[in-house]
């Protein structure tokens, strides 16, 4: 399933599908944020996001 999303997210510059990426680890993200003060948590969260974006469109699909 996520390595599908991942090529449609690649090859079609699929928004939707890297949403979809995003949203099956957001669970995970949010358990490790509970780790980080909450002042930190938000800004973190972004930076965390935009480098999985980074990393979908990088990522060596073969």
């Amino acid at each position: 399933m996520l390595a599908e999303l991942l090529v449609q997210a690649q090859q079609h510059r699929d928004q939707e599908a890297t949403l979809h990426i995003l949203e099956s680890f957001t669970p995970k993200i949010k358990a490790s944020l509970r780790q980080v003060p909450r002042d930190h948590r938000e800004d973190l969260k972004q930076e965390l996001y935009v480098k999985m974006i980074e990393v979908i469109q990088i990522f060596n699909i073969r």
